[in-house]
């Protein structure tokens, strides 16, 4: 009985180190073969970017210089600036309530931006042969998705300059020199006032109206 349990026992100590040394090391030996490479090993190629289908095309990351020869640049002292918070309800004129909003704060030079609801716009397009605005009216419920413009001074009076985009249920949308922007239901708009007139319109490249 002793001779076989003693046999059994190295039967068992001869598998257990066919298992510890006959695979084991191998397989780390796999391994570390696995996370060894080339110290010299070269970065991979950068890769080939999708094709677009046509008509599409990619943003432009670094856009061609000396483009824009009339460009002008003005910096304006920001220190004693002040930002106004106008709210329009049912009915307002945006154009008519801001010249007078800046009459009766003695603006001269700001910047406005907004957005809001309209039952009806006038929208001008402004032609460079015309000296005028070809105007388009919008009789319709729309969103005023954005507003955008400038506060300066023609002549003795003030002189808002908006332009504006609108948008309908469909998801489409129109846009121009706003000329008349009836409220429906509510109008949030800001103006910021600089402390430096804002120089003449002609100045700036932009085409008198």
């Amino acid at each position: 009985m002793s001779r076989t349990i003693s046999c059994i026992r190295r039967i068992a100590f001869a598998s257990l180190a066919m298992l510890v040394f006959g695979f084991a090391v191998p397989a780390f030996a796999k391994q570390g073969a696995r996370n060894t490479g080339p110290r010299n090993a070269q970065p991979a190629a950068p890769q080939r970017q999708q094709a677009l289908p046509t008509g599409y095309v990619r943003p432009p990351m670094n856009p061609p210089s000396g483009l824009a020869p009339k460009m002008r640049v003005a910096e304006l002292p920001t220190a004693d600036s002040h930002t106004y918070r106008i709210s329009f309800s049912t009915g307002d004129e945006i154009l008519s309530g801001l010249t007078e909003f800046a009459e009766q704060h003695h603006i001269v030079s700001a910047r406005v931006s907004g957005i809001g609801g309209l039952i009806s716009a006038k929208l001008g397009w402004g032609s460079p042969t015309v000296p005028g605005m070809k105007e388009f009216d919008v009789a319709q419920k729309c969103e005023l998705v954005s507003l955008t413009g400038l506060i300066s001074m023609r002549g003795q009076h003030p002189y808002v300059h908006l332009h504006g985009v609108v948008a309908f249920s469909d998801g489409s949308t129109r846009g121009g020199h706003v000329i008349e922007a009836h409220v429906d239901p509510l109008a949030e708009i800001f103006v910021i006032t600089t402390a430096a007139p804002l120089p003449p319109e002609g100045a700036t490249g932009a085409p008198k109206r």
